[in-house]
């Protein structure tokens, strides 16, 4: 036995401590009986925490008090008459006990887990589980609470000497006293917390490390990925001619995020548009180079410093338990089975920590190679960063071939519509010609008619009927240039003529 739960034997002559007491010069507050009024709900300050120095033991109220203010708070504030009934009368007789060691806060903590996630559940068989760190009824944030609400070290000793007054105690201070007389409560609750959360960690973390490890190696074997940073590699030498990045055998891989700040002549696309083309036209073999590296995704969201943190925290819990458990050699009964179950879990959990923390390390040095390998420093660099970088080019590259994919059939649709302009367009000048030339053809046939008129005049064939009647037109089919050139010829006599029209 560790001991700790035994009771403090008492000095001779010396009564046993029944709880804070009043500082020097505090007197003891006013009782006031008969009082049916609603009630203030104030969290009060608890007496160990009043001290010579504070405001509340310089208080002096009862100088203030007057028994027509008493009777108008009566008056004001009367609570509602209870029902005379039996049932509801003997709850209103019935006595509220008063917290004796724990303050209101902790009692109203306890008093919300219980009427929760302790629900249903007596004092006495919460006792047996955690004696015999059975978790299948507790999980880890029942636990967690309960170590949070757990009284001071102090007053687990003050409620272990009120074991003769457990029935005078309220309900929240009994089910401390439960708690304060458990071996080693709060070490106890602590492993049974590590021992929960354990399995679900290792479970967390033995993906994520192999993710990452996987990730370093599609990076290191991927062709696709590789000719493209080369293709990269040779644009930007050539481009940069003549500038201190010139003749560069590579680049950080950090420069892929920045493709798409290099815009075309036309501002509308950019460099990242530019090798998605190039790849997908000259290329097509390389442009999928994104599946080649399936793990990135997952391995960028690792991170390393929460890794670390999680590893450190289980090798210092296996540490406390190793040597918690020099304490349950021998325990006080038979329910206790800490030392069992703990010795068969922390065999276990050595070997598993193990496991992980090789893996960790073997992660480690695959990162520290990769980003080696592409030529940067991983002392400098940090490798969900790095991770990243990779991934956010992909996916702008992806989306870069989608672009394109839209401009591709913007620009022919705007050719179709160029198209159908240049037909419509060729189609009204055709229009427009026929208009042209048919307004031509009536202009000769007019002429032709007149010419015939003035023929006619000159032979005086116009004024014989008969004959105009029978001799058909001559000049009607004639070209339009004959007639003009006819007209021509016949100027001379037109103004002779004019009067008799």
């Amino acid at each position: 036995s560790s001991g700790i739960n035994a009771e403090w034997p008492l000095r001779p002559g010396r009564a046993a401590r029944r709880g804070p007491q009043l500082p020097e010069g505090v007197q003891k507050k006013k009782t006031y009986t008969g009082v049916s009024t609603k009630k203030l709900n104030w969290q009060s300050i608890p007496i160990k925490n009043i001290q010579k120095t504070t405001f509340w033991a310089k208080t002096k109220e009862l100088e203030l008090e007057s028994q027509d203010l008493l009777e108008s708070l009566s008056e004001e504030f009367a609570a509602k008459a209870a029902k005379e009934t039996g049932p509801a009368l003997a709850v209103s007789k019935k006595r509220v006990k008063e917290l004796k060691v724990i303050d209101p806060k902790a009692s109203q903590n306890f008093g919300i887990l219980l009427n929760s996630s302790l629900k249903g559940l007596s004092f006495e068989e919460l006792r047996i589980l955690i004696l015999k760190c059975d978790d299948s009824s507790l999980s880890p944030s029942v636990m967690e609470s309960l170590l949070r609400f757990l009284p001071s070290g102090e007053d687990m000793a003050s409620l272990r000497l009120l074991k003769d007054e457990h029935d005078e105690l309220c309900t929240a201070e009994q089910f401390a006293f439960m708690l304060a007389n458990i071996p080693r409560i709060e070490p106890r609750l602590q492993a049974m917390v590590f021992k929960k959360k354990f399995f679900e960690e290792a479970k967390e973390i033995k993906p994520d490390l192999t993710y990452v490890i996987a990730a370093c190696e599609e990076l290191k074997t991927s062709e696709k990925f590789g000719k493209c940073l080369e293709l990269i590699l040779l644009i930007g030498n050539y481009m940069n001619s003549g500038s201190r990045n010139a003749e560069s055998y590579g680049f950080k891989l950090n420069f892929l995020t920045k493709l798409q700040n290099t815009k075309a002549h036309d501002n509308r696309s950019n460099m990242l548009h530019f090798l998605a083309n190039l790849l997908e036209n000259r290329y097509p073999q390389w442009v999928n180079f994104k599946d080649d590296l399936r793990n990135l995704e997952k391995a960028r969201r690792v991170s390393d410093d929460q890794l670390s943190k999680q590893l450190r925290g289980m090798k210092k819990s296996l540490t406390n338990l190793k040597k918690e458990l020099e304490f349950h050699k021998n325990p006080e009964s038979i329910d206790d089975r800490f030392g069992t179950e703990m010795n068969a879990f922390l065999e276990y959990a050595n070997d598993e920590y193990e496991k992980l923390e090789a893996t960790y390390t073997n992660m480690g040095k695959c990162v520290a190679e990769i980003i080696t390998f592409y030529g940067e420093d991983p002392k400098k660099t940090n490798a969900e960063e790095f991770f990243s970088d990779i991934v956010t080019f992909c996916n702008d590259f992806e989306t870069a071939r989608v672009e394109n994919a839209k401009m591709k059939e913007a620009k022919k649709r705007e050719e179709k519509q160029k198209e159908l302009k240049e037909k419509e367009k060729r189609r009204k000048e055709q229009k427009e010609k026929e208009r042209k030339d048919f307004i031509i053809d009536q202009q000769g046939e007019g002429e032709g008619v007149l010419d015939d008129l003035m023929d006619a005049l000159k032979t005086g064939q116009a004024y014989n009927r008969d004959n105009r009647r029978q001799k058909p037109r001559q000049t009607r089919g004639k070209s339009a240039a004959e007639k003009r050139s006819k007209k021509e010829k016949s100027t001379d006599c037109d103004s002779a003529l004019i009067p008799l029209l």
